[in-house]
């Protein structure tokens, strides 16, 4: 157990480092200065070096000790996975408008939780550094570029115009990265004085780099892909690239056709319960009816943002109500609603207990529209209570798991968890109306989608549009939201699959859980979640022996 817990300590501290891009999402003050190496060579530095953690996790015997069980595979699955999703992803995934690097700096800029003068100093730093970062990310695109490799030509002019905008908005005085607050423990004169070398770091110096970065964004989309050709299976070893990125997000051994046809079963699948559910209400069981019903009636759009907001915090303070009688354990950090302007539509950051901040659930209202009332309750449920509060920060608060359980990623089993709580939440009896417990079912129905989509596109060669119009075709969503899904999994190959494929695996793990005596649910959803995020091969062992 020594050899696992000094190599996971080492890994930690690596991986740490690896990605300070990442750690926005969560306002780590680690490596506050630094932004990610994108550079061929440094991508290639990092793949090797992570997999031969990968490789020296896995030589390790934990015996009969689940717990050893638990880290040495969390170690070599999280290694192994990150190598493999360095590939192409500065050219791709960081310059896509729905997930790339820029979207995820003007939705985390500010969320630091500044505290001494160094971390103010850190903080300037990678503000000054930030123009080299956008530089670097160009000359790895524009090089890839030559080599046949490209984005979409839309998602580099959308990305450019990102930038654009925010630059026409920092004219008029509304400068969105001049917005973190100054260190707390320093004096009100060094606050004003800080406060004032951000804004000029941010006039003279980040102004420039981002107008350069969308003029080199607008120049290379002159060479971008089609929407007809958006997948990986268009490009040079891109189908290769496409099944480790596969395996990076479900860490199970899976083909594009398999999960393809899963995909087309679970579609079919949904469309009885949407006939039993959303039916009566409607007046109708024609699935198609349903779907253009759910999409089109202006009576169930939000037209107001506190609207949004009133229902997010209801829907919230239900679930944690209720929460104690189907978990033993309740987090000690409270999770708490936000309204932004910026990023996805809802996303979820976890607390970080050494510095005091707790779990956020953020949830767009600029547009507030874009929301149908019917599907807010369910995505409160996946993305904070029960669903990712309580997996990650049960997790961050967990002083006996290592921090690699704690804090890093495997997409599958979180996302899965998330999932399986949307439904969970239904069993809790959280859903306010017959009309919310449709959103589940649509929520259902994207993540279905995404089953066929994904694959569809980056194993099968399916067109942007072809995608979006499946989708349109089996989900009542409407397509402004579907070419934000669409746009998200082209930029993302693979991540979209873990949501079902997760969930359907923690059911089964469940299913199974229930058929021995004295099964209780408090303690399944204990086993799930008390050892840290795991690979679902891993989490099985752990969960029924």
């Amino acid at each position: 157990m020594t050899d696992l817990l000094s190599l996971a300590d080492e890994y930690y501290a690596y991986t740490l480092g690896l990605s300070p891009l990442g750690l926005m999402w969560d306002g780590r003050l680690e490596h506050l200065a630094e932004w990610d190496d994108v550079t061929v060579e440094g991508r290639a530095r990092a793949r090797e070096r992570l997999l031969g953690y990968a490789e020296a996790a896995e030589a390790i015997d934990p015996g009969e000790d689940l717990r050893a069980l638990a880290l040495r595979d969390a170690v070599a699955a999280h290694a192994r996975s990150t190598a493999l999703q360095l590939a192409w992803e500065p050219e791709l995934t960081h310059l896509n408008p729905t997930v790339g690097a820029w979207e995820n700096v003007l939705s985390f800029i500010d969320a630091f939780p500044l505290r001494t003068a160094a971390h103010g100093e850190d903080y300037l730093a990678k503000l000054r550094g930030l123009p080299r970062f956008l530089d670097a990310l160009l000359d790895v695109a524009e090089a890839a570029a030559d080599e046949g490799r490209v984005a979409l030509a839309r998602h580099l002019r959308d990305t450019a115009l990102s930038a654009e905008r925010y630059l026409a908005a920092a004219r008029t005085g509304d400068d969105r990265l001049c917005a973190q607050a100054p260190p707390t423990e320093v004096d009100e004169q060094t606050r004003a004085a800080w406060s004032a070398a951000r804004d000029r770091v941010v006039a003279e110096e980040v102004h420039p780099g981002v107008a350069r970065f969308a003029d080199r964004l607008v120049r290379l989309a002159e060479r971008g892909l089609p929407d007809e050709r958006p997948g990986l299976v268009h490009l040079p070893g891109g189908a290769d690239v496409y099944r480790d990125r596969m395996w990076s997000h479900l860490q199970l051994d899976m083909t594009a056709e398999e999960v393809h046809e899963l995909g087309l079963r679970q579609v079919a699948l949904l469309e009885d319960e949407y006939r039993e559910t959303a039916g009566p209400l409607l007046g109708t069981d024609d699935v198609a009816e349903i779907y253009a019903r759910l999409r089109d009636d202006e009576s169930l759009r939000y037209t107001r943002a506190e609207d949004v907001v009133r229902d997010a915090e209801a829907a919230l303070a239900r679930a944690e109500a209720a929460s104690p009688a189907w978990f033993a354990t309740m987090p000690r950090s409270r999770c708490t609603g936000h309204a932004t302007d910026f990023g996805a539509m809802a996303y979820y950051s976890a607390p970080v207990p050494a510095t005091g901040k707790e779990g956020a659930f953020y949830f767009k209202t600029s547009d507030p529209h874009a929301w149908a009332t019917y599907e807010l309750e369910a995505i409160a449920y996946h993305e904070a209570i029960p669903g990712h509060h309580l997996q990650l920060a049960l997790h961050a608060e967990d002083e006996s798991l290592h921090p690699v359980q704690r804090e890093l990623f495997s997409t599958a089993y979180a996302e899965g968890w998330g999932l399986y709580t949307e439904r969970l939440a239904d069993e809790m009896g959280l859903y306010s109306s017959d009309m919310s417990r449709v959103g589940m079912l649509s929520a259902d129905s994207l993540r279905a989608c995404r089953l066929v989509v994904d694959t569809g596109i980056h194993a099968l060669g399916w067109s942007r549009e072809q995608a979006i119009e499946y989708c349109l075709a089996h989900s009542p969503l409407d397509r402004y939201h579907l070419e934000q899904e669409v746009d998200r999994y082209i930029g993302l190959p693979g991540q979209a699959l873990s949501y079902m494929v997760g969930r359907l695996e923690i059911l089964a793990l469940r299913a199974e859980a229930q058929r021995r005596p004295g099964f209780d649910i408090r303690d399944f959803h204990a086993a799930v979640l008390g050892y840290g995020a795991v690979p679902l091969a891993t989490l099985r062992r752990l969960v029924l022996g």
